[in-house]
């Protein structure tokens, strides 16, 4: 775990109270490290990050105090809700002391909403940093995870690179959300266009760290093309969650405000506009493939209305 004391707490988040006790958020640290840390860089690297001080090098040092201060703002959010009330025999009751008052609500709701943007801020932060020494040879627990493989294998294959085509303010967390739609992209949309071997190559490329200029040149082409059908892809999806209970819109209802998801109306819309860039990117795409190919078969191209139904092929 990578607190273990007040003191590291403190250290992360500076405002916690002088008496507050390490026991009283242990279970939410226990509980936020996993949910919130582990799905972006794996179970392996925390567990290392976890060992005593002194048998860390100055890398893992500092990823640590860079992930500490993610963490803390996720425990912090994780306790929030409970950390007023509390459940003993007599059932649930609200705490109160008498130099303290309770929480007006629109304060505790300005304090979790800043919470939360800095936990998710840290986190971007420590793993923009996390790539860039793993792309040099550091954390191999990293570079063996699957988090971090399955990125590798991506012709879009970082936050930094989805940033060219795509407004996601090279969040790694972002990139983390729309990677299984690249993957989907890559699969339905690319491999039949460029084959499987020409894609496998471009990838084995990508690996090496040095492709060839016919291979960048046709990475400059099929990359915005990828970028904007993943957004076209992801769109419609990402507004809503799949729980145990089925398929639900996502929602922030506390009672006193409430912030639905973008409208049908309005997903649909990015959508069909993401799809009509990826379709004007994949015919210059498909040029370019044509260019190289002169005697194979024309390949037809659909074009699309305002509805994103096509029109007419040529």
């Amino acid at each position: 775990m990578l607190f273990t004391t007040t003191a590291e707490l403190k250290e992360s988040l500076g405002t916690l109270h002088k008496n507050m006790k390490f026991e009283t958020l242990l279970s939410f640290v226990e509980q936020a490290e996993p949910k919130h840390l582990a799905p972006a860089v794996g179970f392996e690297l925390l567990e290392k990050l976890g060992l005593p001080t002194a048998e860390l090098d100055a890398d893992y040092l500092a990823l640590r105090t860079r992930l500490r201060a993610s963490l803390v703002h996720y425990a912090v959010l994780e306790a929030a809700p409970f950390l007023a009330v509390a459940m003993g025999e007599l059932g649930l009751v609200e705490q109160s002391a008498g130099n303290a008052t309770p929480t007006r609500q629109w304060v505790y709701h300005n304090f979790v909403d800043a919470a939360a943007e800095q936990a998710d801020q840290q986190l971007d932060v420590a793993l923009m940093w996390l790539d860039f020494k793993a792309g040099a040879g550091a954390f191999p627990e990293y570079v063996q995870s699957e988090q971090y493989q399955l990125s590798r294998g991506q012709l879009l294959h970082s936050a930094h690179e989805l940033g060219k085509y795509l407004s996601i303010k090279n969040s790694r967390r972002a990139y983390l959300a729309l990677l299984p739609f690249l993957q989907r992209v890559e699969e339905l949309e690319l491999a039949p266009l460029l084959g499987e071997d020409r894609l496998a190559a471009l990838r084995t490329a990508l690996r090496s760290g040095a492709p060839s200029q016919p291979d960048q040149k046709l990475l400059a082409l099929v990359r915005p093309a990828l970028a904007h059908l993943t957004m076209a892809a992801a769109l419609p999806e990402l507004s809503v969650s799949i729980t145990g209970a089925g398929i639900r819109v996502l929602s922030d209802n506390d009672g006193i405000r409430q912030r639905q998801a973008a409208s049908a109306d309005v997903v649909g819309a990015l959508s069909r506009k993401a799809l009509g860039l990826a379709t004007q990117y994949l015919e210059r795409l498909r040029r370019h493939l044509d260019a190289e190919s002169p005697l194979a078969e024309v390949r037809a191209a659909e074009l699309f209305d305002n509805s994103g139904k096509p029109t007419f092929v040529v």
